[in-house]
């Protein structure tokens, strides 16, 4: 008897709109999670941040116990005794011992410009804590040919910073020619924590090596403000500025306004608010000196008690005139002294990096 063949079942492959069905949806799931998962790296790049600011705070309070000023933020130091001053060392070399740098600190020749010969190899160590993750371009190192960057005539490898200290509504780099009341009022006019002490090292009159500070780094009594409402540091978003300008721009080592200082004369990420502004006293410009970030609405700050919050882009700030690109009421003088007309008012933001001010804020004005 002949057995009937089992019965198997007759398979077929996807239809091509089958298949485009799945594909759309794959396309459309992949659409509303990519935004998560952005979202999500950008979490941890801005925590990351948090720490790298918490890090810094933290070794600004140990210098302080240590020193009983908070650091200063630049000075001016000649190459050699009897030359001139130039700009030298950062708040960041001042406080590397404190950064677990020590190796770096020992290394520093204190007794020269930052830029002279026998300095230069500090300025390219990598330092990670000072590159924010969401700033990957400030990572990049630079090697300067001999005869640019530094002041002898040897190459200078440069590293640079996502953070600087925070110097005030002004920032003032007066030079050693100025008149003696030029001078004082220059200096005067800076406010914030983290300031230009004005200390012109190694210049000489009839042939002796003099120098002196013109202002004392900040002392603790003097954050009259409270440590809560003052800016300590602040970022800045390197990969904003033009490809010249990243290398020109925030050497870690150096103390001067585009380097490691930021002014809160300019708001927020001004790229995205005002135009740029040429010729501060120090040389930069609006964009290269006011603090900014990659963080979608805002950027993070280290305040003067050690906290580190997040201000946001919409924050008041003094407004502005397009016209000349600094706030109404705001000119610079012959002397490059900053004149504000009456009635002229700061806003919140800028009252924040005052360590004196006496202005009335309430902590819902930032938050």
């Amino acid at each position: 008897m002949n057995r009937r063949a089992p019965h198997r079942p007759v398979r077929r492959g996807f239809t091509l709109i089958e298949l485009l069905v799945v594909i759309a949806i794959i396309g459309v799931l992949i659409a509303l999670l990519l935004p998560a998962v952005q979202q999500a790296r950008e979490a941890a790049r801005r925590a990351q941040c948090v720490n790298n600011l918490k890090q810094i705070a933290l070794a600004m309070h140990n210098y302080e116990s240590a020193n009983g000023t908070f650091p200063p933020g630049c000075q001016r130091q000649a190459a050699a005794p009897c030359g001139p001053p130039y700009t030298s060392g950062s708040v960041f070399c001042a406080m590397s011992s404190y950064l677990e740098q020590g190796m770096i600190y020992n290394a520093i020749n204190w007794n020269l410009n930052m830029y002279a010969g026998a300095n230069t190899t500090i300025s390219g160590v990598a330092m990670n804590f000072l590159w924010c993750p969401s700033d990957p371009a400030v990572s990049k190192s630079y090697l300067y040919p001999a005869g640019v960057g530094a002041i002898d005539p040897v190459p200078l490898p440069m590293r640079y910073s996502s953070y600087a200290g925070s110097v005030g509504t002004w920032f003032q780099l007066p030079h050693w020619s100025n008149p003696p009341d030029v001078f004082q009022q220059r200096i005067s006019q800076q406010n914030g924590l983290i300031v230009y002490v004005g200390y012109e090292k190694n210049l000489c009159v009839s042939g002796s090596a003099i120098g002196g500070y013109n202002r004392m780094p900040v002392r603790l009594a003097e954050v009259t403000d409270g440590l809560s409402n003052t800016f300590a540091f602040g970022e800045r978003a390197h990969g904003i500025l033009s490809p010249s300008d990243q290398t020109d721009w925030h050497w870690w080592t150096s103390g001067n306004i585009g380097d490691t200082e930021f002014t809160t004369l300019f708001p927020p990420n001004p790229l995205r608010k005002i135009t740029n502004t040429q010729g501060l006293s120090g040389g930069s410009d609006a964009y290269v000196a006011a603090a900014s970030s990659f963080h979608p609405g805002g950027a993070n700050f280290a305040f003067a008690d050690g906290s580190v919050r997040f201000i946001k882009d919409s924050i008041t700030t003094w407004p502005f005139d397009p016209s000349t690109g600094y706030p109404l009421g705001v000119t610079l003088d012959a002397n490059l002294i900053y004149q504000m007309a009456p009635g002229t008012r700061p806003g919140p933001y800028q009252a924040l990096s005052t360590v004196g001010g006496a202005e009335a804020l309430s902590a819902d004005a930032y938050q």
